[in-house]
């Protein structure tokens, strides 16, 4: 009997030192700021790391076969395309890593903070730890994600409910899919919300179209935090197809422009200002929470 319970002991102890041996392991010597992005197409937020220029990062990664570095920027509007650089060290060799990259159409930076299409470098790891140093010498901030046997380490896919304002006008709602929602039209080009941090705020914005001749439509709003800028969004609104307003069925909803704004710890008064006077914007808000699923685009 002693025999069976000393056997079953050591079968025990070596499943769990097989289980910890292969259990990836990334660790940094000064973990950098992180920054999250969100992409409209999958509704998922990803969190980078940002690096300023002349900054670097070093991490041991272990137990893991290989590494995938993605990078972006940070992108002007009016510019076609981007090159830029950074340094990646493994095994003491430095290689000097060039990138090119154009404005992504799809994801976004929270606050609205435009960024390039993501670019990937892929190393293969052969020691045990594999340390690994990353330098940005490119002129701005390079911001980078790290994946290692798992598609999906540093991302997430954060889960809203639905946030009525405080200050606003008028309500309409709108029909998507038989499915009825609740947006807020502005009081005076105005919506106030109060909100604690740290929090994600999830603005959903929709134009309305009163001509059946228009097929689209520019707009504009600000973001106001304690009275300071936050953010400015620049939409352009396409008629909907497939949602109607059910107090008056002759007006006609864009399709919904999504941004994510991110707020930190403390108390925040926030202020959706319209800046587009000639046309007619309603806006729906989620706040972040967990095991709660909320879509309407």
């Amino acid at each position: 009997m002693k025999k069976i319970i000393i056997l079953f002991y050591v079968m025990l102890f070596t499943l769990v030192s097989l289980m910890d041996a292969q259990q990836v392991a990334l660790k940094f010597a000064q973990k950098p700021e992180e920054f999250v992005l969100y992409n409209s197409d999958n509704q998922k937020m990803y969190s980078y790391f940002l690096l300023l220029p002349s900054e670097n990062v070093s991490f041991t990664l272990s137990n893991a076969d290989s590494l995938e570095i993605y990078s972006r920027i940070f992108f002007e509007q009016k510019a076609d395309s981007r090159s830029y650089e950074y340094i990646l060290t493994y095994k003491a060799l430095a290689d000097t890593i060039h990138k090119t990259c154009r404005k992504s159409n799809v994801t976004r930076g929270v606050n609205g903070k435009a960024v390039s299409t993501y670019n990937k470098s892929v190393i293969a790891l052969t020691r045990k730890p594999n340390e690994i140093q990353l330098k940005n010498i490119f002129s701005k901030p390079i911001l980078f994600k790290f994946e290692y046997n798992s598609p999906s380490n540093f991302s997430s896919q954060h889960e809203y409910i639905a946030y009525s304002p405080e200050v606003y006008s008028d309500e309409k709602v709108l029909v998507l899919n038989d499915k009825e929602y609740t947006y807020y039209e502005p009081s005076n080009n105005k919506i106030s919300l109060d909100l604690e941090g740290p929090i994600f705020l999830k603005i959903i914005s929709r134009v309305i179209f009163d001509t059946p001749a228009t097929k689209k439509m520019d707009y504009q709003f600000e973001v106001y935090d304690n009275s300071s800028l936050l953010a400015s969004f620049s939409e352009v609104g396409y008629k909907s197809s497939k949602s109607i307003l059910t107090n008056n069925i002759e007006q006609i909803p864009s399709t919904g422009d999504v941004n994510i704004l991110h707020f930190d710890k403390g108390a925040h008064h926030i202020e959706i200002r319209k800046t587009s006077n000639n046309h007619e914007v309603m806006f729906r808000f989620y706040i972040n929470k967990t095991a709660v699923y909320v879509g309407d685009r």
